[in-house]
C-alpha cells in the first residue's frame, strides 16, 4: 500500500472567518496564525473530518481572537486602510487621515491629521478618497496604501541615518550598511559577515525611543552574535533602559517577534 504524501487543502468558513484548512499525514492537530494578516491555518491528520476540525476550532477559538489582537497590535501597517477618518499610527502617535485627490500625491502632518492627497482628477476639488470612491485608472485604496508606506519609509530613513550613525560611534563598532524591509517575524537583523542591519518598516509606527533600542540592538550584534550574557551586559553598557522597550515589542503571533 502506497502511504498517504499529499496535503488536502480547502477554505473553511468559521464564525465570519477563513481558516485554511490542510490535511496532511501527521499525527497531532497544529493551529497558526500567520503575519501580517492573521490568516488563520489549520493542520489535521489526512483522516480527520471537517465537523471535528470545526470543533477543535471552537475549543480554541479565544486564543484565536486573542492572536489576531496582538497580530494587529504588532502589525498595523496590514491593519490600516488608509481611509477618510481613520485612524493610522506614526512614530508612536495616533493620526487622523485625512484624504483627497489633488494634482500630485503628497503626504504631510498637521497638528493631529495626517494629510494624503492621492494624485487623480483634479476637478474633484478635494474630494475624501474612500474605497466605494474609486478614481479613474485605479483603486483608491491600493493607491493610498502605496503613497503611505513608501511615506513612511522615507521618514523612517531620516529617523534611522543618525541613529545609526551616532550609536556605532558610541559603540565603537563599524558603521554599518542598513536597509528598510517588510519583515513578518523580526524587528530587525544583523548580518555580521557583510556588516549589514535590517529594520522592519512597521518600526516607523512606534515611539522613536523603540526605533532607537532596535538600532541598538542590531549593533551589539556586531560585538556579539548570540543573544547570551556578554551580549546583555552590552545593552546594559550602552543603554541601561532597554528591557523595558523590548518588553513593548513582545507578543507576536506564534512567539515573541524576535530581533
Amino acid at each position: 500500500m502506497h502511504r498517504l504524501r499529499f496535503t488536502e487543502e480547502k477554505i473553511l468558513e468559521f464564525k465570519g472567518h477563513a481558516v485554511r484548512l490542510q490535511k496532511k499525514r501527521i499525527k497531532s492537530l497544529r493551529l497558526r496564525l500567520i503575519p501580517p494578516y492573521g490568516e488563520i491555518r489549520l493542520s489535521v491528520p489526512h483522516w480527520y473530518s471537517d465537523s471535528k476540525a470545526e470543533e477543535f476550532l471552537h475549543s480554541r477559538w479565544q486564543w484565536v481572537v486573542e492572536q489576531k489582537r496582538v497580530i494587529h497590535a504588532v502589525h498595523p501597517l496590514a491593519r490600516q486602510q488608509y481611509m477618510e477618518g481613520e485612524e493610522i499610527l506614526f512614530k508612536g502617535k495616533p493620526y487622523t487621515l485625512r484624504t483627497a485627490r489633488g494634482r500630485r500625491s503628497s503626504v504631510a502632518v498637521a497638528g493631529d491629521e495626517i494629510l494624503l492627497s492621492v494624485a487623480g482628477n483634479a476637478s474633484s476639488g478635494g474630494t475624501a478618497v474612500t474605497g466605494a470612491q474609486a478614481p479613474e485608472g485605479g483603486a483608491p485604496a491600493d493607491e493610498a496604501r502605496k503613497i503611505m508606506e513608501n511615506w513612511y519609509r522615507r521618514e523612517l530613513k531620516k529617523s534611522i541615518e543618525p541613529l545609526v550613525e551616532a550609536w556605532s560611534a558610541r559603540m565603537n563598532v563599524p558603521l554599518p550598511q542598513w536597509r528598510v524591509r517588510k519583515m513578518n517575524s523580526r524587528w530587525g537583523s544583523c548580518n555580521t559577515r557583510d556588516i549589514r542591519i535590517n529594520l522592519n518598516l512597521e518600526l516607523i509606527t512606534m515611539k522613536p525611543a523603540i526605533l532607537e533600542y532596535v538600532v541598538v540592538h542590531e549593533l551589539a550584534h556586531l560585538l556579539e552574535a548570540s543573544h547570551n550574557r556578554r551580549f546583555k551586559s552590552i545593552l546594559d553598557a550602552h543603554l541601561p533602559g532597554w528591557r523595558l522597550l523590548a518588553g513593548e515589542l513582545k507578543g507576536g503571533p506564534t512567539g515573541d517577534m524576535v530581533l
